[in-house]
Formats: C-alpha cells, structure tokens, sequence
C-alpha cells in the first residue's frame, strides 16, 4: 500500500456518512417506529371515548344541579324560578329564569336568567324515554322545570328524560312530590 492511497480520517468519515445516507432505514428500524405510532394511537383513541363518555355524564349531572338550585332559589329567594333546557346556536343550555312579580316590586316586571352550556347539539341528544327527540315550544324551551315554593314539589316537568352521546346513555327523572332529581345510566 502506498502513501498515496491511505486516506485521511476525515475522508474515510465522509465516506461513511454517504454510505448510511444511502442507505434508509433498515426494516426492523421502520417496525418499531411503526409499533410505537400504532401503540399511541391506540391510546389516544381509547383515551378519548372515555372522555366523551364522561362528558356526557357531566352533562346530565349538570342539569341535576341546575335543578337542585332552582329548587333551593323558589323556596329561599323572592321571585319566581323556572329551569329551561333549551338549544341556541347548536348548543344545549340549561336556564334559571327568575322572574320578579309586578304588585311586590314597585310595579316592575323583570326578568333575569343564569345560563350553563351542556354541549353541542350534535354531540348530545336529549329524548323522551319512548326514544322521540324533545321538540320545543314556543318560547323556545324544549322542557321546563318549576317547583312548589312551600313544598319543593315539581310541578311541571316531571317525568323522565334520555340523554346520549358517546356510546353513553342516561336518564334523568324529576320526581314530582319531592322534587328529587335521580340520574342513572341506561344499559341496553
């Protein structure tokens, strides 16, 4: 071997990295990176059922609670309070409605209301326990919630209700002599 064909180290390195550059991935290196995208994935996925699945159950409970207030407004607080569940712009919303009467205050009639937003239409269905879809009235409320000021009873709205979405159902009854809110999940 002569002087002239040794090489430098710093030729032999370059030599290399065009060697590798040329060569790609080898097929065990493509497996494993596709293995951990198919394993996050995967994850993921499963990650957000459950919390869709939650969030219709955090939907339902919120209407339980909004309930639970009115009730407690009508018996402790001057004026009178309905619940309204009603859709605008897409989105489901359960109101409290406070309205003052005109002879106690002054002869003013106002109202006030407190809205929370439950979610998107298309994410959450809300139907009678026949299966029918809540259609809503004039006013625009697809239900009304009032109670009893003396007694906490329900006076309108009683019933049941279906609530989906997800792969989740749940129902919600208003009881009507106590005026106790239940929601459980439906099995089908």
């Amino acid at each position: 071997m002569r002087w002239s064909e040794l090489k430098t180290g710093a030729e032999s390195v370059e030599e290399g990295r065009k060697k590798r550059a040329d060569a790609g991935f080898s097929l065990i290196e493509l497996m494993v990176v596709l293995s951990i995208i198919m394993t996050m994935t995967g994850i993921t996925v499963m990650g957000m059922g459950s919390y869709r699945g939650k969030m219709t159950e955090r939907q339902v409970r919120n209407i339980a609670d909004e309930l639970l207030l009115t009730q407690n407004a009508q018996q402790t607080r001057p004026g009178i309070f309905c619940a309204r569940l009603i859709q605008d712009n897409h989105v489901w919303s359960v109101e409290v409605v406070r309205t003052m009467d005109e002879e106690i205050y002054a002869g003013t009639v106002w109202t006030e209301y407190d809205r929370k937003e439950l979610g998107s239409a298309n994410a959450l269905q809300i139907a009678d326990t026949g299966g029918r879809l809540l259609t809503s009235d004039r006013n625009g409320a697809f239900l009304t919630w009032r109670f009893d000021r003396e007694t906490g009873a329900c006076t309108e709205g009683v019933g049941s209700i279906i609530l989906s979405g997800s792969g989740k159902k749940y129902r919600l009854t208003v009881f009507g002599p106590t005026g106790r809110t239940e929601v459980r999940t439906v099995h089908e």
